[in-house]
């Protein structure tokens, strides 16, 4: 009996080695493919934020530039831009983000908000529409330096966000 445990003892050692070893295996795969789906998630997400925060920025100006000019100032004009992938892609970030990638989206929602509600009642005299969207693209910039920090590798600033020229240079009145 001694001969026989002493024989099966080596195959059924390599057998639970095995066996081991699959797991703890299987288990790394699993949290590595895990880590991977959630950086994707919150890549897409990311990406959803700033794409549809541009389209609200393009929506906008054309709201603004569509407002009727017998509307008086102060009189508020519905917008017709469609909220709904702005509040989609905002849901996305609540969901996948760390809390200061949120926050960040979160702020930048706030300018746009801001931005809005003064386009539906009309700029004033005083309100510069360069001033007022740069508050939208400073909160969008900031966004970018928080999500680069998550996902980026160098997770650096960037020294500029577009090659867009100044509002003051002189390309836009010439």
């Amino acid at each position: 009996m001694s001969a026989l445990l002493t024989l099966l003892a080596a195959p059924a050692g390599a057998v639970v080695t095995t066996l081991i070893g699959v797991f703890a295996g299987s288990a790394v795969s699993r949290r590595t493919q895990d880590r991977h789906w959630g950086r994707e998630q919150l890549a897409a997400a990311c990406a959803r934020v700033l794409r549809e925060s541009s389209g609200l920025l393009v929506s906008l100006s054309e709201a603004e530039l569509a407002r009727p000019s017998s509307l008086p100032q102060g009189v508020v004009h519905r917008t017709t831009i469609d909220w709904r992938p702005w509040n989609e892609a905002l849901s996305m970030v609540n969901l996948v983000a760390d809390r200061d990638i949120a926050e960040a989206a979160h702020v930048l929602d706030e300018q746009i908000w801001r931005l809005h509600t003064k386009v539906k009642r009309g700029l004033t005299l005083e309100e510069n529409w360069f001033i007022l969207r740069s508050r939208v693209e400073l909160a969008q910039n900031s966004f970018i330096v928080t999500a680069r920090r998550r996902l980026s590798p160098a997770g650096g600033s960037l020294q500029r966000f577009s090659g867009r020229p100044a509002p003051d240079d002189p390309i836009w009145t010439s």
